[in-house]
């Protein structure tokens, strides 16, 4: 018996001993002057989550919230020896009406909020894009392209270094019930990483848009679509969250530069589908 009471006196202690030195920890923390500049400074740094706006079977996706998460934020400005804006870690809240809730709808374009638009480029099975790509990657845009099926089989290196480059490739097809969009699909998310997929429609079409939803893809119907005209198609209709859609041409290649420098000129951010559109 007195060996018991022995056993349950260390336990005791040693659990004592955790929870002392815890609250020691957690006292010198607290007045160490990284942290006590992460708590000053921490709600300059919280936003608030924008719901998405849905209306009929179209959508524009919200943005998530985000506040400090101290403790990490702490250990790793405290891992580097200096507090930092640039180290800061945070947690993130999702909308309460969300795009990964409405894949079934439309995504006609991102939110206003982050002063974003999407170059999307429309390849046919013929296109040489080389010059697309030299343009885009000199101004270090991140793009985003519906490629002919055909297109696709051959040119699976060229896909692969486009999505390295962190452009978005995604497969263009009238029908999205054909069997080649499976394993296309497969090969841009498993192969080469993509990590979402989208598909893309000008008219309505409820079995593709259903069909896209159940591969985990997001459907987008384009805020501008322009062949011959395109620089003043944009200047017409640009706003922030537009998705502009090119098919790919001699009159895009020739006016791409002046459409970039235009858009930045306007204080917009071009990135791919990923970044603009995804919560």
């Amino acid at each position: 018996m007195k060996k018991t009471f022995q056993i349950i006196g260390l336990i005791s202690l040693t659990c004592f001993s955790f929870f002392i030195t815890e609250k020691t920890a957690i006292v010198v923390s607290d007045m160490d002057e990284i942290m006590i500049e992460i708590k000053d400074k921490k709600d300059e740094f919280k936003t608030d989550s924008i719901d998405s706006i849905v209306e009929g079977n179209t959508i524009i996706p919200g943005v998530n919230g985000k506040e400090v998460n101290i403790t990490k934020s702490y250990k790793r400005m405290k891992s580097n020896g200096y507090y930092s804006d640039n180290l800061y870690v945070y947690d993130y809240n999702n909308p309460k009406i969300s795009l990964s809730d409405n894949m079934d709808k439309y995504i006609i374009k991102g939110n206003p909020s982050k002063r974003m638009v999407s170059l999307i480029f429309i390849v046919g099975v013929d296109t040489n894009i080389n010059d697309i790509l030299t343009i885009v990657n000199n101004y270090n845009i991140k793009a985003t392209f519906f490629v002919d099926p055909t297109w696709f089989s051959n040119n699976n290196s060229l896909v692969e270094d486009m999505i390295k480059n962190n452009h978005n490739v995604n497969v263009l097809m009238d029908n999205y019930n054909d069997s080649n969009f499976e394993w296309m699909d497969m090969v841009l998310k498993r192969i080469n990483k993509q990590k979402n997929g989208f598909c893309y429609n000008v008219n309505e079409n409820e079995e593709n848009l259903n069909i896209c939803k159940l591969k985990g893809n997001y459907t987008i119907r384009p805020t501008v679509i322009s062949d011959k005209t395109p620089l003043q198609d944009i200047k017409n209709k640009l706003e922030s969250g537009s998705l502009l859609s090119l098919n790919v041409n001699s009159q895009v290649k020739k006016e791409l530069s002046t459409i970039i420098i235009y858009i930045k000129s306007k204080g917009y951010k071009i990135t791919n589908l990923e970044e603009h559109v995804l919560e």
